[in-house]
């Protein structure tokens, strides 16, 4: 099974039927949950109801026209000041286990998180349990607690560990094309130029030994030194989730490379290759000049209007 088989949709009350055949089994059969008794369909409906009625994202995977997992955020607690902070919650049909499905309702559901009233995740998980660990790691979460035996439930004794995931941070953008030689070393300079604080980082598919000299020269002459910059394989960035990724590579002799991690959102802003030019050194270095002023220009607007407003 492939994730192109599965369909996130939002939950709909319909669906608590099969939510409950999903959950019922944890519950009677492992501690991953510390309920003890099966949950009716009446009562998943409620908690359904519940979770929407505060605004809440809940969603479900579909393979084939039925659920085989899902998740939701709720909250965390009921005192006032704990209001920007969320519980996520995330079960799977025991039969689509290491299958993907995780991932993908991890992924549609951080998408559906308003960052107006959400600055916090948490997740608590009872441990042992290394595929529920491996899957929120995966999206950034950190181990923040371990409480020892806490439940008891089977005749042991059960620990239980929180994740946390800080929403409101320094956006993440990574900027590829395929040498990592000049384009994208030229939009990495910069958008750290215009915030320190951006997490920023440029590869390639198939990455040059070393940066472009001109792209360097010219850089500096803009007041932005890329010189230790070191072009980079896109493959170290894979598993890693980007708030961005920019695609800047746009010439007829090159194909652009596609990210296969977790994004948030996909653009690409197209230059001209300077270091393809053919003529003479005042025309090749008046080339790579106009392209990193078209560059800076460029993201500086994606700065302004994605970042900054």
């Amino acid at each position: 099974m492939g994730k192109e088989d599965i369909k996130v949709r939002p939950v709909v009350l319909e669906d608590a039927e099969t939510i409950c055949g999903i959950y019922n089994f944890y519950v009677e059969h492992t501690a991953i949950t510390f309920e003890t008794i099966a949950v009716e369909v009446a009562e998943m409906k409620g908690r359904i109801e519940e979770v929407l009625a505060a605004g809440l994202p809940y969603l479900v995977a579909e393979k084939e026209n039925r659920v085989v997992g899902y998740c939701y955020i709720h909250k965390w607690k009921n005192r006032c000041a704990y209001a920007s902070t969320k519980e996520l919650t995330v079960y799977l049909d025991k039969a689509y286990m290491q299958q993907g499905v995780g991932t993908l309702l991890f992924e549609h559901l951080l998408k559906a998180v308003d960052l107006k009233d959400t600055h916090v995740l948490v997740s608590g998980i009872c441990l042992p349990n290394e595929g529920s660990v491996s899957l929120h790691e995966k999206f950034g979460f950190k181990k923040v607690s371990h409480m020892k035996q806490v439940g008891w439930k089977f005749d042991r004794w059960r620990d239980v560990g929180h994740w946390e995931l800080i929403l409101y941070r320094s956006p993440s953008i990574l900027v590829i094309c395929t040498g990592n030689s000049c384009r994208s070393q030229m939009a990495h300079g910069f958008l750290q130029s215009f915030d320190p604080d951006i997490e920023v980082a440029s590869a390639g598919t198939e990455p040059t030994s070393e940066v472009n000299p001109m792209a360097v020269k010219v850089m500096a002459e803009a007041g932005v030194d890329i010189s230790n910059h070191v072009p980079e394989n896109i493959t170290k960035y894979l598993d890693r989730k980007w708030d961005y990724v920019i695609t800047v590579c746009d010439g007829a002799n090159e194909k652009c490379p596609v990210f296969t991690g977790f994004v948030k959102h996909r653009i690409h802003i197209g230059f001209d290759d300077p270091s393809k030019v053919v003529g003479s050194p005042l025309f090749i270095e008046n080339e790579f000049h106009r392209v990193r002023d078209e560059i800076k220009e460029k993201f500086y607007q994606f700065y302004l209007s994605e970042i900054v407003g």
